[in-house]
């Protein structure tokens, strides 16, 4: 009898061992770079982190990269552009990573792509969101796998155009770089479409604020025909906290980019919640129909007990890097860069292209009334449209342009 169990743990034993692939050559080690405390690090940095690493270990038990396995190095960026530099240094001077992903301050990844420019190491970003960086600032080593502000701004422009229409426009937002960039994309688009739309009144509150109710106060007092807003993260959750005290989600038509991501409404409950405004959302999986969505999110909710959402750039990006490794045979970066340039993906979303005059892949971006129904247990955009991509995002030629006004 403990001749036969012994027998059965050394066949179970050699089983195991030959499911899982033995490697002997040295890891491709890559950074991820991005917010990983405080709220910030909560909502979107941490889902990230998740999600590049069921990525990670997919490839890992599929043999690896050119019979390499993956090694994920992560740094918490803390939101600092001098921190997220510093680290950015460690990774590529001490730990020779082959690239960078992440960040999700707009701020700081400007910061880090000048870094990698000088390093001449990619960087590619997964969530931060200002156009300029891979547009006038744009260069060989910037890469983004996600959405910009042209693509949010000219989608919630049309959003509101067709729902709303209202000329009287107030804008509250983030006092830095994503936030200005943003008022001046959205009332460029929106006044394309609605030709006497003006500004009535504006807001700059730092990224964080506790204290709403000046805020919403002077709002709901100003007569606008609606709210543009590009507050996001954690201020999207605590400003809606405090309006609803208000009953401002009644009075006020209130739209922004960031108020349909599944990162902050997932964290609301039915009761308290952005009540009919208009919201965007870069992978609202409950109406996607596509085998690699279908397989993906209910891997990543079980994995991270979170929902998908943005987070998939960054496990699409990993899949990018492996494309691109195995095309050109070789861990080279300058082949691999090559290879990125123009290359087609399949993705959770469907087909997508990294466009080769910008880095920039032409991420759709939904946007519908944020809603509560009985298909999800958090309330969710409903009834979305869609901007096609060639007017969601600048043309080559207006890059190009832009890039000689420098």
């Amino acid at each position: 009898m403990r001749r036969t169990v012994i027998i059965t743990l050394i066949a179970t034993l050699l089983g195991f061992l030959a499911s899982v692939p033995i490697y002997a050559a040295e890891p491709i080690k890559f950074g991820f770079l991005h917010s990983l405390s405080g709220g910030v690090g909560q909502v979107y940095g941490i889902p990230d982190q998740e999600a590049v690493k069921i990525a990670v270990d997919e490839i890992n038990k599929a043999g690896g990269i050119l019979g390499r396995p993956l090694e994920m190095i992560a740094r918490d960026d803390k939101l600092n552009p001098e921190n997220a530099i510093r680290e950015a240094k460690d990774l590529i001077l001490n730990h020779k990573v082959q690239w960078i992903q992440g960040t999700v301050s707009s701020a700081v990844a400007l910061a880090v792509s000048a870094y990698c420019k000088e390093a001449k190491v990619p960087f590619i970003i997964t969530t931060a969101q200002s156009a300029a960086i891979t547009e006038e600032k744009g260069h060989r080593y910037v890469f983004r796998l996600t959405t910009n502000t042209d693509t949010y701004t000219r989608s919630m422009a049309n959003a509101a155009a067709k729902y709303w229409g209202g000329k009287k426009v107030f804008i509250i937002g983030p006092d830095y770089e994503y936030g200005h960039k943003s008022k001046a994309d959205f009332m460029a688009s929106y006044t394309k479409l609605v030709p006497e739309a003006k500004i009535v009144g504006e807001l700059w509150p730092k990224l964080g604020n506790q204290d709403w109710t000046p805020y919403i106060s002077k709002i709901m007092s100003s007569g606008a025909d609606f709210v543009y807003c590009s507050l996001w993260g954690g201020d999207v959750i605590s400003f809606t906290k405090a309006a609803w005290a208000f009953g401002y989600f009644d009075r006020v038509k209130h739209c922004g980019q960031d108020w349909g991501g599944v990162e902050a409404l997932g964290k609301m409950g039915k009761d308290i919640f952005p009540k009919g405004v208009l919201g965007g959302s870069h992978y609202p999986y409950w109406i996607i129909d596509n085998p690699i969505s279908k397989a993906y999110w209910p891997k990543f909710n079980k994995a991270s007990g979170m929902f998908a959402g943005v987070s998939v750039s960054g496990y699409t990006t990993v899949y990018v890097l492996k494309q691109a490794i195995e095309k050109v045979k070789a861990v080279d970066i300058e082949k691999v860069i090559n290879a990125m340039e123009g290359m087609e993906l399949n993705t959770v979303v469907g087909k997508l292209q990294i466009r080769a005059c910008d880095h920039q892949t032409l991420w759709p971006f939904w946007v519908g009334p944020v809603a509560v129904t009985p298909d999800l247990p958090w309330p969710h955009i409903t009834n979305p449209v869609l901007l096609e991509q060639a007017k969601a995002y600048s043309g080559c030629a207006e890059i190009e342009a832009l890039r000689k006004k420098k």
